[in-house]
């Protein structure tokens, strides 16, 4: 078993089994130094490494990565079973040459016979057929040991210089010291990334605030960060890359309205192709679920106001053929910014169904647990805009009450029974007759024009405050 010093700890699945299988496996001799970056001089950005591997004759840049099945391409880009990605050796080779560089002008009597080599880990399902010369570096989990133990070299060599154990502790004392884990907020081009922001776990992104470098007159800006499964089948990946697409093409659709977060730009991460981030405007950092949680129910006024802004925000959308499926207080922010002339902006459009794009309908699977979402969503694939008036009116049942009107995925499923023991909850009758026609569990005799909701709503909100009603 190798000795491994993990300076960071491996992000993913794949990081994981590599390292493990390097520590494993390897020589008690060798050293492996895992999932680091290096910050050197002159070097405006730092170099991440998965893992170095100190051996006999020389070092090795390790690049893990979990992509698995058939790998075609040459050496500027492989095609995996879900798309094209930069062929790795491209930018792991000039890791490699920096790090030697580095140990060659750092480390006392550093042997110039020893080399650095870049090294490709793969799973074991990996089939790679690229036309590269480079692929005899390529090696799986489970036969990586006859490349860093290379037989052949020793026979016609001897032993290896790296053998030295004072040569090795100095190589430690080198890059040890100076190798800093790997930055947990990433580093984007053209933005500073301020804070890493905390959202519910189970969502499909991280979610983080930064700034633009160049133009500081954009403000701050949201950045959702996703990360497409390596080991996820070729269509699960597929499913998450058209997630992506979708958040991306809906506010880029929608950016005319004001009460759609501003799209600024997709970007496909550099390094890691794996990864994608959905820049767009920084509403705030208060949603419409803290407001209702913090506020006071008495505020009635406000609340229906609030409700007519989201009516309107909603036909806006389904006006430019987007439906958003995925409705509920988590996903409405509440602006910050005096200048702006609306109260709250809707975001996180991951799942939803737009005209531009193919169906994700099979993968809703998430949807329904925040109790907004129709119930025809899990019947069927045949529902149109109607789902969101649902979610609408659950909303609005919400901001009327202080309560929720479903508190589960059985309550979705018969909608009825619920509304029958809390709609006395309401007492305007106006009010109650809206949200009745806007839950309907029959799409066909939901509410069909969202005007009416402004109007009712404001029409309600209006006569609330002439009574002084705060």
């Amino acid at each position: 078993m190798a000795r491994y010093i993990p300076i960071g700890q491996p992000i993913n699945r794949a990081e994981e089994d590599g390292m493990r299988a390097l520590r494993d496996t390897l020589p008690e001799h060798f050293l492996v130094v895992g999932n680091f970056e290096l910050q050197l001089p002159q070097r405006a950005n730092t170099l991440e490494y998965d893992a170095v591997v100190v051996g006999e004759h020389g070092l090795y840049a390790v690049e893990i990565k979990g992509w698995s099945g058939v790998i075609d391409g040459d050496i500027r880009r492989w095609q995996l079973e879900w798309g094209p990605v930069e062929n790795p050796f491209i930018r792991i080779e000039r890791k490699a040459k920096v790090l030697r560089h580095l140990l060659a002008t750092s480390v006392e009597g550093f042997p110039s016979e020893v080399f650095c080599q870049a090294v490709v880990l793969l799973p074991d399902d990996a089939d790679v057929r690229v036309d590269d010369p480079r692929n005899e570096r390529i090696v799986t989990v489970s036969n990586l040991y006859d490349l860093f133990v290379d037989r052949d070299l020793i026979r016609q060599n001897g032993p290896g210089p790296l053998l030295d154990e004072a040569l090795r502790d100095r190589i430690e004392k080198c890059l040890v010291p100076i190798a800093e884990p790997v930055e947990p907020i990433p580093v984007l081009r053209d933005y500073d990334v301020e804070a890493e922001l905390q959202i519910d776990e189970d969502a499909p992104y991280r979610e983080l605030v930064g700034r633009h470098r160049l133009l500081r007159s954009r403000k701050r800006v949201r950045i959702k960060m996703y990360s497409l499964d390596p080991l996820a089948t070729a269509s699960e990946q597929k499913r998450q890359y058209d997630r992506v697409l979708r958040d991306m093409e809906a506010l880029s659709s929608l950016e005319t309205n004001p009460y759609i977060a501003n799209a600024y730009e997709l970007i496909r991460d550099h390094d890691d192709e794996l990864r994608f981030y959905v820049v767009s405007e920084w509403v705030g950092p208060q949603t419409l679920a803290q407001y209702l949680a913090d506020s006071d129910p008495g505020d009635l006024p406000h609340r229906l106001t609030l409700g007519a802004h989201l009516a309107r925000a909603v036909s806006f959308m389904h006006a430019r053929g987007i439906v958003h499926r995925n409705l509920h207080p988590g996903v409405i922010y509440m602006t910050e910014d005096p200048a702006d002339d609306v109260p709250l902006k809707i975001a996180d459009f991951d799942y939803a169904r737009i005209t531009t794009l193919p169906s994700i309908a099979s993968n809703l699977d998430n949807l329904g647990t925040e109790g907004f979402v129709a119930p025809e969503i899990w019947q069927s694939d045949d529902y149109d805009e109607r789902v969101d008036t649902f979610s609408l009116g659950a909303l609005f049942f919400y901001l009327i009450t202080g309560e929720r009107l479903f508190r589960s995925l059985k309550q979705l499923i018969h909608p009825e029974n619920v509304w029958a023991e809390r709609s006395s909850l309401i007492a305007d009758p106006d009010l109650r007759s809206l949200v009745r026609d806007m839950v309907d569990p029959d799409p066909s005799s939901r509410l069909g024009n969202l005007q009416r909701a402004v109007d009712v709503l404001e029409a309600a909100a209006a006569a609330r405050a002439d009574d002084g009603e705060v």
